[in-house]
């Protein structure tokens, strides 16, 4: 089914158990990263009916009270993690309505998820229709179809404009990935800070390409929270990678911004703007930033992995030993 026939079909079950209450969006790791932007936008545009964003092992062990037939949930893994599987299974008889995100149409997730969605990945990915962009044009489209959204025609316009953009954003940023990838080939640490939906990328850079993929620490750290803490670690060798959003947030990565100027040293910052974004429509612009982002961080940490000899695809314990 066509996700929009997905969402009409749920939304016609709905209206005889009472109406949408709440949505769950459900992952681990860098597919609960993927769907971050969904939960964004439905916490930031819906007027009726809330959403949370659970990891699966936490849905299944501290499920929430709610949880009926009254909640969609939306999980996400690419091959079946076997903790998202469970709370897929879960949701099914908690009553509630499963969309299950996956790479493949024959994974446990799309055999036990009630309206399974496929989505393009792998080196060839088509981005428009990727984890990111899946997840949004569910969300899109449930906004549309249950509250009337004013700019849906604008975030299906900015689909057709995702895939140009990414490409464009992958040319502007391999100067700055080799730059980057000869200065900070030997560090140890890196922070990694953004704001609104774009938290997902730096959640993604660091747990899952500078830790899990490079064995690098990292910290992800939430813009609006630097100044809470955080801040006091600033010094003049810590290497920072900064994020600056487009839309509501971007006043929290600016005010970061002028602070690290001035008493940060090592700082590389990616904006949004330079990335060309702005050529989706305002209203919407904001939601689309991981869906461009993460493809940039990811070649930055990329050629990181080149000159430092050491694959993306090393692992020491993923998916080698008992876990």
């Amino acid at each position: 089914m066509e996700i929009k026939d997905i969402i009409s079909d749920i939304r016609s079950k709905l209206k005889e158990n009472g109406g949408l209450k709440h949505i769950y969006f459900v992952a681990c790791g860098g597919s609960q990263a993927a769907i971050f932007s969904g939960h964004y936008l439905i916490q930031k545009e819906a007027r009726t009916f809330g959403t949370s964003i659970y990891n699966s092992s936490e849905f299944v062990h501290a499920t929430p009270a709610m949880l009926d037939e009254q909640c969609i949930v939306v999980l996400c893994s690419l091959n079946a993690t076997a903790e998202t599987v469970q709370a897929v299974q879960l949701a099914n008889e908690r009553g509630a309505y499963t969309i299950a995100m996956t790479g493949f149409p024959t994974t446990e997730m799309a055999t036990n998820g009630m309206y399974p969605v496929v989505y393009s990945n792998g080196e060839q990915q088509i981005y428009s229709q990727g984890n990111q962009s899946s997840v949004l044009r569910i969300s899109f489209e449930i906004l549309h179809q249950f509250e009337a959204y004013a700019h849906y025609q604008a975030a299906l316009e900015a689909f057709t404009k995702v895939d140009s953009i990414v490409a464009s954003a992958r040319t502007y940023i391999k100067r700055i990935a080799s730059r980057f990838a000869d200065e900070y080939k030997d560090d140890e640490i890196f922070y990694v800070m953004a704001s609104g939906p774009a938290y997902s990328t730096a959640y993604t850079m660091a747990y899952c390409h500078f830790m899990e993929m490079q064995w690098r620490h990292a910290v992800p750290m939430h813009s609006g929270e630097y100044f809470h803490g955080p801040f006091e670690t600033t010094d003049k060798n810590i290497p920072i990678i900064l994020f600056v959003s487009e839309g509501a947030t971007r006043p929290l990565d600016e005010r970061a911004l002028t602070f690290l100027t001035r008493y940060a040293q090592r700082v590389t910052v990616i904006d949004a703007k330079e990335l060309g974004i702005n050529i989706i429509d305002d209203s919407v612009a904001e939601y689309f930033l991981s869906v461009i982002m993460i493809p940039v961080e990811r070649d930055i940490v990329s050629r990181m992995a080149e000159i430092r000899n050491h694959s993306m695809n090393m692992r020491r314990y993923m998916w080698k030993v008992e876990y």
